[in-house]
C-alpha cells in the first residue's frame, strides 16, 4: 500500500517545482531537497538553505512534487535517484528503512544529541515537531467549551460535526484518550476499541485532507470541532480573533523527519546539509516562520517568548501531550488504514 503523507495532497494536486533556472535534479554539485511545495520551500530557503549555501555549502535545490513512501521506493528501485534529503514521518522513516529505501543515518556527521528523543531513528533525523490538538468554535459552545477528546465524542453535551484527518494519525491516539487512556497508555493502540469508537462518532464525523481545508471547515462552520494540526490552529485563532479556540490538552506530538534516499547523488553532503540544520537558532527562525516546534532540545530552550506558546517542545506545552509511537505506527499503517477505510466508505 502506498502511505499517504500528512500533506500528500499538496503533491496530488500538483504542486509547483521549485528550482533554480538552470538547474535539474540530480544535476551533481546540489542538494536536491524534496518536500511537499507551497509556502514551506520558501521557509525552508529562508531558516535551512541560505545559511547552509552562505556557509559554502553545494547549492540547495527543492523539488516540490512530494516524497511520499511510494515515490521514495520506486525511485529507489529504479536505480534512478533524483532526490537527497526528504521530509518524512517517523514511520514512514522506519517502514522505508526495513525495505531498504534509505540511507542509515552517518551519527559520525549528525549528532544524535541534538535530537528530541524519541525522534532519532536508524535511518531518519527529527527536523521539527508539531501537534494534532483538538480546535473549536467558541461561539457554538459559549457555556461550556470542549477541553479534552471525551468532550470531543459527547455529542449530546457537544452538538455538533466533528472533523478528523482522513489519514488517520491524531485521531486514532484521539479515540484511546477518549475512551480513557492514560497519556503514557495509548499504545499499543486497541486497534478493535478505537474502530469502536469511530463507528460511535461516524454519524456526525466529517474528514479533512490537507491543512486548509481543516481550517476552512472550521471557518464555515461545516464542523464545531476538530483534532487539526497545532500550526493550523494557531492561524485560526489568530485569523478569527479568538472565535476558533484551541488546546494543548491531550494533543499527540508528531516529528517532521528528514531521510536519504539510498545511493542519493549528494551522497555524504546529505547528512553535512541535515546536521546544519540542527542548528538550534536555525530551527528558532523555523518555529517562527513556519509554525511549527524544533527538535532541537537547544532551540526549545532558545525559544523566544513571543514564539512558545506555538512551540510543542516547550515543557509546560509538552507535558500535555502524547509522543507519538512511530514503531507502532510502522507495524500497523496498512492494517489500520484498511480498517479505517472501510469504515468511512461503508454508508
Amino acid at each position: 500500500m502506498i502511505r499517504l503523507s500528512r500533506r500528500s495532497l499538496l503533491a496530488s494536486l500538483g504542486a509547483s517545482l521549485t528550482l533554480p533556472a538552470s538547474a535539474a535534479p540530480g544535476s551533481g554539485g546540489e542538494i536536491v531537497f524534496a518536500t511537499w511545495g507551497g509556502t514551506e520551500i520558501k521557509n525552508l530557503t529562508r531558516a535551512f538553505a541560505t545559511p547552509f549555501q552562505n556557509a559554502g555549502g553545494p547549492n540547495i535545490v527543492f523539488d516540490g512534487t512530494g516524497p511520499t513512501e511510494g515515490a521514495i521506493r520506486n525511485m529507489v528501485d529504479s536505480g534512478d535517484v533524483g532526490w537527497d534529503v526528504c521530509d518524512a514521518d517517523g514511520y514512514s522513516a522506519i517502514r522505508l528503512g526495513r525495505t531498504g529505501a534509505l540511507s542509515a543515518i552517518d551519527y559520525s556527521i549528525i549528532d544524535r544529541s541534538l535530537v528530541t528523543p524519541p525522534f532519532a531513528f536508524d535511518h531518519g533525523v527529527g527536523g521539527y515537531t508539531y501537534a494534532y490538538v483538538l480546535a473549536y468554535d467558541t461561539e457554538l459552545y459559549k457555556e461550556r467549551p470542549p477541553q479534552s477528546w471525551v468532550d470531543f465524542w459527547d455529542v449530546k453535551r457537544f452538538p455538533g460535526k466533528r472533523g478528523l484527518w482522513r489519514w488517520m494519525n491524531g485521531g486514532f491516539e484521539a479515540a484511546m484518550l477518549s475512551a480513557g487512556a492514560a497519556r503514557n497508555k495509548v499504545y499499543p493502540i486497541n486497534l478493535t476499541l478505537v474502530m469502536d469508537r469511530l463507528k460511535q462518532l461516524k454519524p456526525h464525523l466529517q474528514t479533512w485532507e490537507s491543512g486548509a481545508q481543516s481550517k476552512q471547515m472550521l471557518v464555515d462552520r461545516v464542523v464545531g470541532m476538530s483534532c487539526i494540526w497545532h500550526s493550523r490552529a494557531v492561524q485560526l485563532a489568530a485569523e478569527t480573533n479568538g472565535r476558533i479556540n484551541w488546546t494543548w490538552a491531550d494533543g499527540i506530538l508528531y516529528p517532521g523527519v528528514w531521510v536519504v534516499p539510498k545511493n542519493n547523488p549528494a551522497g555524504s553532503q546529505a547528512f553535512k546539509f541535515i546536521a546544519s540544520m540542527q542548528d538550534a537558532l536555525r530551527q528558532v527562525n523555523f518555529t517562527g516562520l513556519q509554525g511549527v516546534g524544533p527538535c532541537n532540545p537547544n532551540a526549545t530552550k532558545a525559544m523566544p517568548a513571543s514564539l512558545r506558546h506555538l512551540d510543542p517542545t516547550q515543557p509546560e506545552n509538552r507535558a500535555q501531550l502524547v509522543t507519538v509511537d512511530s514503531t507502532w505506527w510502522a507495524d500497523n499503517y496498512d492494517l489500520a488504514m484498511k480498517r479505517f477505510q472501510d469504515l468511512l466508505n461503508q454508508p
